[in-house]
């Protein structure tokens, strides 16, 4: 009998009328005393065999029933009889809530948690295995973490170029309590490379000490976390972090299962960015090594179309480069375009967008604060293509004719049409006879400077 719950004792006389019984017996069967004492054993216990038959002590199977219905399946056994001619029987509780059944329904849940998470393995491997964007994949990790471990809310967090780290998906409940003199979230998790678990706000404070993390956690309303490095090929990737807003204990698969679900995500992203680097590098131009134009339509409309009051764009055009290709020949050309190509991004910033358009053709575009900003900008870039060149005879002179378009944050720009109106102002300034700039301010026709 051992391993079972508390026993149940009935004491009964030779009819088999209950004489006494214990506070046990009487919860299974939820009756008062006085409903069961003195009343016949078989109105509340039937039995599959007689006890006479069940040979002294042998339990045998019974089932345990009260007045109200309720219904549980026992294993009773003999205790012998006393001076007095009573007899006590052992009644052990078998039904579900038993620890034996409780044990083993514990291995049967255990096994289909298993068996539900390896399944969302699978479909994860399949999702990041389909996903084109970064962003993509760490909205995937989100919802895939948060019904694997189903968490309150899931942050996923990814490296930036240049360090550090940025909120790519979900929700951080405790963004609006982040003191600002602490690392980015997930940092501590990704510099540790293992995964971390908080099973109480006071167990944050041993990950973070002396930042009071703890009440940072408390303000949240978060009660426990697992936090997981995401790497790949040794790589930081980025960190997930699964918030609970209840009391949260972890079994000995989870860390398993955050790792891998954090690695296949990881795993997506390095893909992603890898082809992403590799497209990129096919968009530069092989003299000069800068954008071509479709990169610069990209660049622009990633880091440029957002929060500027001016876009310029300025069309460099490069006078007398034909003389040098004619009497030098094409690879004294591509250096002169190499070397201009260098003074142009030492003029600009570099949060401003340069490309080789085409031939002796460039193309800058930059935010700034108004059209003056803009001419200033441009004849900055005139004054360098028109410095001395080395390399080059004081006969040949190379200058620019530049055509600049602006205009203002009143919608998202079209850049073709951008650079067409950049193109016919250039074209102004050759016409007029070169190594000057002319500004197109809006819908109007182009100004000489």
């Amino acid at each position: 009998m051992l391993g079972l719950e508390t026993c149940g004792l009935i004491a009964v006389d030779h009819e088999s009328t209950i004489l006494d019984v214990n506070p046990q017996v009487l919860g299974w069967l939820n009756c008062a005393r006085h409903e069961v004492v003195g009343h016949p054993l078989e109105e509340f216990l039937t039995l599959r065999m007689p006890l006479a038959e069940a040979d002294g002590q042998r339990p045998t199977d019974a089932t345990l029933h009260g007045v109200s219905g309720v219904v549980r399946p026992v294993v009773v056994g003999s205790l012998g009889e006393n001076d007095g001619g009573v007899e006590r029987i052992a009644i052990y509780d078998v039904s579900p809530r038993s620890s034996f059944n409780l044990g083993f329904r514990g291995a049967e849940a255990k096994t289909e948690r298993g068996r539900q998470r390896l399944q969302i393995l699978l479909n994860a491997a399949v999702g990041f295995g389909n996903v084109r964007t970064e962003l993509d994949a760490a909205e995937l990790l989100v919802d895939v973490a948060q019904r694997a471990f189903a968490a309150s809310s899931v942050s996923v967090h990814l490296t930036k170029t240049g360090g550090g780290l940025f909120q790519a998906a979900g929700v951080n409940p405790l963004a609006a309590h982040w003191p600002s003199c602490l690392r980015p979230a997930g940092m501590v998790t990704l510099l540790g490379g293992k995964v971390l678990i908080v099973r109480s706000p006071e167990e944050a404070d041993t990950y973070v000490p002396d930042a009071g993390m703890s009440d940072i956690y408390r303000a949240g309303g978060v009660h426990a976390a697992i936090a997981s490095p995401m790497r790949s090929h040794g790589d930081a990737v980025g960190s997930m972090i699964c918030f609970f807003d209840h009391p949260r204990e972890f079994d000995e698969e989870a860390v398993p299962l955050a790792e891998a679900l954090s690695n296949q995500a990881a795993q997506a992203i390095a893909r992603i960015r890898l082809e992403e680097t590799l497209r990129r590098a096919a968009m530069h131009d092989e003299v000069t090594g800068l954008p071509n134009r479709r990169l610069i339509e990209e660049d622009v409309t990633r880091t440029l179309v957002q929060g500027y009051s001016t876009l310029t764009v300025i069309f460099i055009d490069l006078d007398g480069f034909k003389a040098v290709n004619d009497l030098l020949g094409h690879a004294a050309g591509d250096a002169l375009l190499r070397e201009i190509g260098q003074r142009l991004r030492g003029v600009i910033r570099d949060t401003d967008v340069l490309g080789r358009f085409g031939g002796d053709e460039f193309i800058a575009v930059a935010a700034v604060d108004d059209v003056k900003d803009a001419e200033a900008l441009a004849d900055r870039i005139r004054s360098a293509v028109a410095e001395p060149y080395s390399d080059l005879p004081p006969v040949l002179t190379i200058t620019a004719s530049i055509g600049v378009v602006t205009v203002g944050n009143d919608g998202a720009p079209v850049m073709d049409q951008l650079i067409r109106a950049a193109d016919h102002a250039m074209y102004q300034a050759k016409m007029a006879g070169g190594d000057r700039v002319a500004v197109v301010h809006a819908a109007s026709a182009p100004v000489l400077q």
